[in-house]
């Protein structure tokens, strides 16, 4: 990565992906917060579109993080495999599905926001919600989180609290690398 690469794990990786015009949506913890659910995560999750040339796209984007692993993947491990960690300089599950979502179901009604010019694609609420409903009690917490804020219908048209909060800490992490 450049020197003028963003310091936020999300914004880095979702900076190499626009720049290899990858098709993809940010899904799990990252989305909860871009919805306004308050809560931490450790990785960022994708949602990817299953088309070979896609997945080319997504390994040589996840390719250009400090550490290289992607680069060590292939198209095919895509094909043999549902959900993808790279373990690099930030963790990356990819998925080819997001619980029972796939990639062509949830594009059409995903949200985007923009934080210091990269532009961040993440499932829409309805589509969160049903991709949460797993076996898994965080993210039954998340489901309860998410059925709140809907029911709720707090109108998240305007984001800006969020974008702000992303600038700061994309802006604190800068400083600490420093």
């Amino acid at each position: 990565m450049s020197e003028n690469a963003p310091a936020d794990p999300l914004l880095k990786v979702c900076a190499l992906l626009n720049k290899h015009q990858a098709k993809y949506l940010v899904v799990g913890g990252h989305a909860c917060i871009l919805h306004g659910l308050v809560r931490t995560t450790e990785d960022v999750d994708l949602l990817i579109q299953e088309d070979k040339e896609n997945y080319r796209r997504v390994i040589a984007a996840l390719s250009e993080l400090e550490d290289h692993a992607a680069s060590e993947l292939t198209a095919n491990d895509f094909d043999d495999n549902v959900v993808i960690k790279v373990a690099d300089e930030v963790e990356v599950d990819v998925s080819r599905r997001a619980w029972t979502v796939s990639y062509d179901e949830a594009a059409p009604n995903a949200l985007e926001v923009l934080v210091d010019d990269v532009a961040i694609p993440y499932m829409n609420l309805r589509d969160l919600i049903k991709s949460k409903a797993t076996y898994r009690e965080k993210d039954k917490w998340d489901v309860q989180g998410l059925q709140r804020l809907n029911d709720r219908k707090i109108d998240m048209s305007d984001r800006s609290i969020f974008v702000r909060f992303l600038r700061a800490i994309s802006h604190m992490l800068g400083r600490n690398k420093e």
